[in-house]
């Protein structure tokens, strides 16, 4: 190519580049090393009232700066067990020398090879001969270039063509699959069948290449034998990306590529991360039988992780978009906007998109000193009947939110919901870990509709999920703990096709009570006949139909059209506002939490007139958990860096409605179908011996036969005899007349 340089001319260049000290190191994450303060003036400028003489003023030890000998030297003395790679910005070695970035961009493997050769010259002897005594393994430091430019590299998956190839490019992508870190055979050492000569043979990247002929002098041996103990090894590890989900047309198939790791890269990554990666796109030749195919397939080898995007979204707002989300903040109904600003199609449901709209911002995620941890994220249930756009509802979430991922609750596995160790040609015949909904959707929502039509065994594997937001895989050799940290917005639709809310809730939706408890908040949508309501949801839908008949496909539509289809605010700009409110960290008030707190005792002593054992129970501290959530959302949709009495009323209101119009007063009741009296009268064996007689014959029964019902009802004889004549005895509601009879008084 016109930009290669030669080998030699290479390596001056990287030797000046690591010598010149204007060079600083940098981290994984291309932040710059910083300066030390000054020792004299401890970082002050002055010293005794006097410029400092040593920094004039300066405030840092300029002699004392790091340069890359220095990190090169730091990080070879903790090898194998630290860091094994140097990492390069694309911004510092442009500055340096044009010629030197250019090829980076054009030729990436054989610049970053001779990096390789030159950071060797910088690393101590005592400490190769240390590492080598120690570990049996030489120092083998990789050069990796991060801050690559977007507008020089990225490109799509689904965009990668012919003039790609042995081209640097930047992939972003979500990893799907990954194979254990397992050693390639670098280099082969071969041993000639006669005169046992070694013959050292660099290999092929998928296959063993021996070598034809003998190279040492005189000898024409072509019959080798492999010394695999005598060969040098790499780590690599093979994983699969895919296109980001959300970033794809409606309807479109994310495509996926396999990409390969070695060395310093190996295990860096794992399924369920999003990462964008740079490397050099090759082709690898298909076989139909023995025969080799004209058609190639590719792959990328990967020479850089330069990103990789953690549960927050990394969504960076420009300046003139940070004042308008700001403006937006300060505005009063910023809650109601954001609210109508949710499927704006859908009419009315206020109560339901509200507790939506929190469900984007989350609470806060907390690691306790302990290690416990816990979590921010909020759990929604949407329950009803048919026909009430619950999917719809579900759809416009995982839209909004920065990252959100749909599944049907009908067509899903335990394993496509959480992850799975599968045995493909992905793997070349061995176990890999493949990322289901809820890994992918880490850091955003999960939306699962029809939740309740999914097995009992596939939806227990929710629970770890939803609780500790992990998931653990331990199958085939493999054991490994996935982060699964999104919020589940899930819908599900009663067994009878309407719901009965005289009746307790798992019987009618098909769910565990295990299961629904972990929900922070559910509620129960009814289609009940409204003439008011029913006109005004009659005149939204005519007036959406309408408007969808106007709009022609393909063509932008009239200001008019679109603004009976559109909220307050549009998506664009919503989807910045969360992104950018999602990684606030509001601390709560010492006036807020007395709040919650006084709301949490005041209704746990509501029965206070009633026996321990059978006190009901209208909120638990499950729900006490979710009123914090709520009141942390809430001051996340504010921008607000604490989170305020008025934060903590909304919450509180929200949860109130929740407690009364879905669980009617009761947990208990709701979960378990049973209130405290009900209870008392199924285990009281007082209530159980009076309901007997009341619904006996009117001329009473005889004792024996009495007798034998309690005994049915697993009462001991004795026990209930003694009680039948106490009772009798007490006057406690039990009559015995002259015929031995017994009745209720």
């Amino acid at each position: 190519m016109a930009n290669d340089i030669p080998l030699e001319e290479l390596m001056e260049l990287w030797r000046s580049f690591f010598q010149d000290s204007r060079n600083r190191p940098v981290d994984k994450f291309g932040k710059e090393a910083s300066a030390p303060k000054c020792t004299m003036c401890e970082g002050a400028g002055e010293y005794d009232g006097k410029l400092c003489p040593k920094c004039k003023g300066e405030r840092v030890d300029s002699e004392s700066i790091p340069t890359y000998s220095d990190e090169i030297q730091k990080v070879s003395r903790e090898y194998p067990d630290g860091e094994r790679s140097v990492s390069v910005t694309w911004e510092a070695v442009a500055d340096f020398n044009g010629r030197l970035s250019s090829n980076l961009r054009w030729n990436l493997d054989e610049t970053l090879d001779s990096a390789k050769y030159v950071v060797q010259e910088f690393i101590e002897e005592d400490t190769k001969k240390r590492v080598r005594e120690e570990h049996r393994t030489k120092i083998d430091l990789d050069v990796v270039p991060v801050g690559i430019p977007d507008e020089l590299y990225e490109v799509e998956i689904s965009g990668l063509r012919k003039e790609h190839l042995y081209r640097t490019v930047k992939l972003r992508g979500l990893v799907r699959k990954a194979t254990p870190v397992r050693p390639r055979m670098e280099i082969g050492n071969f041993e000639c069948d006669w005169e046992r000569h070694r013959n050292s043979f660099i290999q092929d990247f998928f296959t063993i290449k021996e070598p034809t002929r003998c190279t040492s002098e005189g000898c024409k041996c072509t019959d080798f034998k492999l010394r695999d103990d005598l060969s040098q090894y790499i780590d690599s590890q093979k994983i699969e990306i895919q296109e980001f989900p959300e970033d794809l047309p409606p309807g479109a198939q994310p495509e996926r590529l396999s990409a390969y790791f070695e060395s310093s890269l190996a295990h860096k990554v794992q399924p369920g991360d999003r990462v964008a990666l740079v490397g050099i796109i090759k082709p690898k030749a298909q076989f139909q039988g023995r025969r080799q195919k004209s058609e190639f397939d590719i792959y990328l080898y990967a020479h850089s992780i330069d990103e990789k995007v953690g549960e927050d979204e990394d969504v960076e707002p420009t300046p003139s978009e940070l004042i308008e989300i700001k403006e937006l903040a300060l505005r009063e109904d910023i809650a109601n906007r954001i609210r109508d600003s949710l499927a704006p199609a859908i009419f009315g449901m206020e109560w339901e998109k509200s507790a939506l709209a929190l469900q984007q911002f989350g609470g806060v995620d907390k690691e306790l000193p302990d290690g416990t941890r816990i979590r921010g994220d909020i759990h929604m249930l949407m329950m009803g009947d048919p026909g009430l756009a619950k999917s719809q509802l579900l759809r416009s979430a995982s839209r909004i939110a920065p990252r959100g991922v749909m599944a049907t609750g009908k067509s899903t596995s335990a394993a496509g919901l959480t992850a799975a160790a599968v045995r493909d040609e992905f793997g070349e015949g061995r176990w890999s870990l493949e990322a289901g909904t809820l890994v992918l959707a880490s850091g955003g929502i999960a939306c699962i509709d029809e939740i309740d039509k999914m097995s009992e065994e596939d939806r227990s594997a929710m629970h770890e999920a939803m609780e500790q937001q992990t998931i653990s895989i331990a199958k085939a050799g493999i054991n490994a703990q996935l982060k699964s940290k999104c919020s589940v917005l899930a819908a599900a639709n009663p067994k009878r096709s309407r719901f009965d809310m005289t009746m307790p809730l798992p019987s009618q939706v098909n769910m565990p009570v295990s299961l629904l408890s972990r929900f922070d908040i559910f509620f129960i949508i009814t289609d009940s006949p409204d003439p008011d309501r029913d006109k005004l949801l009659a005149d939204r839908i005519l007036e959406s139909h309408r408007a969808g008949e106007t709009m022609t496909p393909g063509e932008v539509a009239d200001v008019e059209t679109t603004k009976s289809l559109e909220g307050p605010i549009d998506s664009r700009l919503l989807k910045l506002y969360i992104a950018y409110a999602r990684r606030l960290r509001p601390v709560m008030t010492h006036q807020a939490q007395n709040r919650i707190k006084e709301h949490y005792t005041k209704l746990r002593n509501v029965y206070h007139n009633l026996d321990d054992q059978d006190k009901t129970m209208p909120i638990t501290p499950r729900q006490l958990e979710s009123i914090i959530r709520l009141a942390e959302a809430n001051a996340k949709m504010h921008l607000s860096e604490t989170v305020d009495l008025k934060h903590a009323e909304r919450a509180i209101d929200l949860m109130e409605l929740f407690l009364k119009v879905t669980l009617g007063g009761d947990v208990d009741f709701a979960f378990f179908g049973a209130d405290a009296k009900q209870r008392r009268k199924e285990t009281d064996p007082r209530m159980i011996l009076l309901d007997l007689l009341a619904s006996g014959p009117p001329e009473g029964m005889d004792k024996n036969e009495i007798l034998d019902l309690m005994d049915e009802k697993g009462f001991n004889r004795k026990k209930s005899e003694n009680l039948l004549d106490g009772m009798v005895e007490s006057g406690d509601g039990i009559l015995r007349d002259g015929y031995d009879k017994y009745r209720k008084n």
